[in-house]
């Protein structure tokens, strides 16, 4: 069945010349427009994306209907001129779906299901492949098993990724740990599905449901920004609120890689806490929940003052060319201190406002010891468009890394957050964090 359409208002009307069947799209649910093949009839598709039964607030699914004519303005403004970044004959690219089955609230399967397998379909796609992961090591596993070696091999590969932060964070440090040459360098195309989301909030690829989606048909890549973080060698992963042994087949916790955050402090304990075995079966409430503990301790004491040396590296802009200036800060108590790559670390949570997409910035948020409400007062401003910054008590600044040299006798106060790896450092060890000039991986976002 095909359809002829008028745009009226915020809406696009199509009837049926040889039926009473009439549907209304709201322009902004229109994905995209293409034209069929030459010779074929109707000439036009149209995607769009509709809630089940119309319903606001219900999962949206990616319908088709084909089109006689079209609106010269609606070709204009959502037309695939280009071909599509996932459709290529020839096979030229491969194309790998990956579906974080634990990821946030689970979304990531219906989300595939949805909007993903009929788009696959609607282009008349059938060369890809699906990997749902089984366990936290699958997207690790993958990565050393078939992205990595075709990187080597010269393959160009879009990787569409369903995950939260993790599964993004465990590519990046899958690849960066490698030490291979890459002939080619992967495409990732972010699908949101995560709690937190910082490096979809921070692209714009959370600014409506479609960005995603113009993301992966028609976006350009752009390099991602990464920074490696380095350990004293008794530095442990820390997992369900346990210290884990490496094992011979897992990297030590020497050096980590990541593209959205490194944290100490109420951060990094929040992280921490929040993902252990006590925590988690409360759902989304833990965070809530270790966030209190953390700031009003059940057992009646004050808020941990954490202690150590916070050294912060610096571009020298004194026209002495490629150097660095250091500088330790005077005190040796903290409560927030923070380094990210990205502008939110959730959609709404602007932590470093000064940053713009993947231009390779990194920024310190950091402060003293506060008592709990004014904490609570400092952090709820980064909410407000990120005004926290303005606050007396917050240093923002624009460094190249950071080095933490631990001065605490109990290890729940040494663990740190590494895009949400937590990691603990031993009695008197040290972490470095900084800057990485490889750029092993590129992440499409829509074309602005």
């Amino acid at each position: 069945m095909s359809f002829e359409c008028a745009i009226s208002g915020d809406v696009l009307e199509c009837s049926s010349p040889d039926t009473i069947d009439r549907i209304t799209i709201s322009v902004e649910n229109i994905l995209c427009i293409f034209q069929t093949p030459t010779g074929h009839d109707p000439r036009y598709s149209l995607l769009f994306l509709e809630n089940d039964d119309n319903a606001p607030g219900t999962p949206l699914n990616l319908k088709r209907i084909h089109l006689k004519t079209v609106p010269s303005n609606l070709i204009t403004s959502h037309s695939i001129s280009e071909t599509p970044n996932i459709y290529h004959p020839n096979n030229h690219i491969k194309l790998h779906f990956i579906i974080s089955t634990a990821s946030g609230t689970g979304m990531a399967k219906p989300l595939f299901t949805r909007i993903l397998q009929p788009l696959l379909s609607y282009l008349d796609i059938d060369c890809y492949q699906v990997h749902e992961t089984q366990s936290a090591r699958s997207i690790t596993d993958l990565c050393h098993s078939l992205f990595i070696p075709q990187a080597e091999a010269g393959v160009q590969q879009t990787i569409v990724l369903l995950s939260g932060d993790g599964g993004l964070c465990d590519i990046i440090d899958a690849f960066y740990n490698s030490a291979k040459n890459f002939r080619a360098i992967p495409n990732i195309s972010l699908f949101p599905a995560g709690t937190g989301n910082a490096m979809a909030s921070s692209t714009g690829l959370l600014t409506n449901p479609k960005a995603a989606l113009l993301a992966l048909l028609c976006g350009k890549p752009f390099p991602v920004p990464v920074f490696a973080a380095m350990f004293s060698h008794g530095a442990s992963y820390v997992q369900d609120g346990q210290t884990q042994s490496p094992t011979a087949s897992e990297m030590s916790c020497q050096k980590i890689y990541g593209g959205v955050v490194a944290s100490w402090g109420i951060h990094a304990a929040l992280v921490a806490d929040s993902d252990s075995i006590e925590y988690r079966k409360f759902g989304s409430d833990r965070f809530k929940m270790a966030a209190n503990e953390l700031l009003y301790p059940s057992d009646g004491t004050e808020s941990h003052r954490y202690c150590g040396s916070v050294t912060l590296f610096r571009r020298n802009d004194c026209g002495q060319g490629n150097t660095e200036q250091e500088e330790t800060l005077d005190t040796k108590e903290h409560m927030y201190v923070l380094a990210t790559l990205v502008s939110n670390l959730e959609k709404d949570f602007v932590i470093s406002p000064k940053s713009n997409p993947l231009d390779g910035s990194f920024r310190m948020i950091r402060f003293s010891p506060l008592l709990p409400e004014r904490a609570m007062q400092v952090l709820s401003l980064a909410y407000q468009n990120g005004q926290h910054i303005q606050d007396n008590d917050v240093m923002y600044c624009e460094i190249e890394g950071f080095r933490i040299g631990f001065d605490e006798p109990e290890g729940k106060w040494r663990r740190v957050c590494i895009d949400g790896r937590v990691v603990m450092v031993e009695e008197g060890g040290w972490m470095e964090v900084r800057k990485e000039k490889r750029r092993l991986l590129r992440i499409l976002l829509p074309a602005p």
